[in-house]
């Protein structure tokens, strides 16, 4: 006799999380809502990432393991997963994050009540190191309640080296139907950015994205993130994939070309200031600027590497000058 199918399918892709993967996978079996199966995809770990899931899981047949033999990426990874998940809701999670005991349950409950095929909760942002206080991630007025996101907002909002973070970086919930119906995949070429490309193929088809602004998610950020890892081919591969979205996608709204065309522009400055600055660690100063002055857009890039210092010497006097303060820690585990 088969199991009945589960409410959620949370799935989650590893590589070498081992030090982390322990309290993430208890937070996702001791959620209120247990109709639920975990995948997890390792994507051909070195380290000890089995010991700590068969640990953690002690048993629960809830959850599944997948183990590559090669390793092939978060995008594949995901997809492999995407593809034995059999819930009625699809929750995507890392390996090296936590969620509050209730967040399906009431990520499920918000998306019934307000008939959202995709449903994403505010993230709580922490530092492994604690050299920093834990924030939302969206912290703008707009993000305060409960709104819809459609496709145009998500594309505006996910530009590089924006002065705001966007909901590209939210972790969904997304309705088995709309994926069924829309056919989409994660890009397996993308090693960063795959979460925002598989996130405006669904949106394309015309699905919104339902805000939920409590932090119910708990984003880990550390040393061996892969986000912290940009590179100049990650960024040529995002705009390879953002020019195939549009080529393909016909319905696009102004407001969405626009987005689109802004997004772009902000890529392509990223790759200008990734190679000025590679020019300027070389010694090649007269290149640098020359490259500098042909694109002025790239300017206001150059800035930041003062900022990430002046941030980091104006912690560090905050810590001094208070040192019984600490940051607040994560609810749990």
């Amino acid at each position: 006799m088969s199991q009945a199918r589960p409410d959620v399918s949370v799935i989650m892709a590893n590589y070498n999380g081992a030090p982390y993967l322990g309290d993430a996978v208890r937070s996702v079996l001791d959620q209120s809502l247990s109709s639920l199966e975990l995948i997890i995809v390792d994507d051909a770990s070195s380290d000890a990432s089995l010991e700590a899931i068969e640990a953690a899981a002690a048993g629960d047949r809830r959850v599944r393991v997948c183990v590559q033999p090669v390793n092939v990426g978060p995008g594949a990874a995901r997809n492999i997963a995407l593809d034995q998940a059999r819930g009625r809701w699809i929750a995507v999670f890392d390996s090296d994050d936590l969620m509050e005991p209730d967040r399906l349950r009431r990520l499920v409950t918000r998306a019934d009540q307000d008939g959202a095929q995709i449903v994403a909760d505010n993230l709580l942002v922490f530092s492994e190191r604690g050299d920093r206080p834990a924030a939302p991630l969206l912290d703008d007025s707009r993000f305060t309640a409960p709104v819809w996101v459609d496709l145009a907002d998500f594309i505006a909002s996910s530009r590089m080296y924006a002065r705001k973070p966007g909901p590209g970086y939210l972790k969904p919930l997304i309705a088995a139907g709309l994926l069924a119906q829309s056919g989409a995949r994660y890009d397996e070429r993308l090693r960063i950015g795959e979460d925002y490309d598989f996130m405006v193929k669904l949106l394309a088809t015309g699905a919104r994205l339902r805000f939920e602004p409590t932090c119910l998610y708990r984003y880990r950020k550390h040393d061996a993130s892969i986000s912290h890892l940009l590179r100049p081919d990650h960024i040529a591969a995002m705009l390879q994939a953002d020019d195939a979205f549009a080529a393909r996608t016909r319905t696009l709204t102004p407001a969405a070309q626009a987005a689109l065309r802004r997004r772009r522009r902000s890529l392509v400055n990223a790759l200008a200031y990734d190679r000025i600055i590679v020019q300027l660690k070389a010694g090649h100063v007269a290149r640098a600027l020359a490259d500098a002055l042909a694109r002025p857009s790239v300017w206001p890039l150059l800035t930041l590497p003062l900022q990430a210092r002046a941030g980091r010497a104006w912690r560090g006097v905050n810590t001094r000058l208070r040192p019984s303060r600490r940051a607040p820690r994560p609810a749990f585990p």
